[in-house]
């Protein structure tokens, strides 16, 4: 857990108030990433769920999925927009280019309270595509092996609530029916009492 982490899950735990701390860089909505000088710039981005990347090309590049989420096809100039609904690292790679790569995170979300469990949400369709599965695990803090939580399920969220208290990791990732998988999210760190 991060060091500031820690005093905040401690004081939320005692206070019972909802905490759900991710690792990494806060999430935004819309991001641009340039396509030019055979780099993604910034090469790695986050977004929240039904968040967008918008790539704006200056020279003959892709923008294509290392797992076949998405391929802008190649392009010259313009731009090429993506919603990320599904929570997972994606990693990507421009197909005449490959050592041209990036990552944009997209980051489960939990909400609720310490002593009634959390909400945890994975995707924000409003329905699971037949061609996309999730996965989502969990481990207590200072616990070697994750466990799972859902596999190859078309919910896009669950209510999380083990009976035993203490601070949970919590990660999920997308993946195409027969075909790749994103990378885990980051973890979120949430407190059960």
């Amino acid at each position: 857990m991060p060091p500031l982490s820690r005093p905040l899950v401690l004081l939320a735990a005692l206070l019972g108030l909802a905490l759900a701390v991710p690792t990494g860089q806060a999430a935004a909505s819309t991001v641009t990433v340039g396509v030019a000088n055979y780099a993604f710039t910034p090469s790695s981005v986050q977004v929240v769920m039904g968040g967008t990347v918008a790539w704006e090309f200056h020279g003959d590049h892709t923008t294509t999925s290392n797992q076949g989420f998405w391929n802008s096809g190649e392009r010259t100039s313009g731009s090429f927009v993506h919603a990320f609904p599904d929570a997972g690292n994606f990693g990507y790679h421009c197909m005449m280019h490959p050592f041209m790569t990036g990552m944009v995170r997209v980051p489960m979300r939990a909400a609720g309270r310490p002593l009634a469990g959390y909400r945890l949400t994975w995707s924000v369709r409003s329905s699971t595509p037949a061609s996309l599965r999730y996965d989502v695990q969990y481990k207590r803090s200072g616990a070697t092996r994750w466990t799972s939580f859902r596999s190859a399920t078309a919910q896009r969220s669950a209510r999380f609530n083990p009976a035993r208290s203490a601070t949970y990791l919590v990660r999920a990732r997308t993946r195409r029916v027969g075909g790749g998988a994103s990378s885990w999210t980051a973890a979120l760190h949430v407190v059960i009492r």
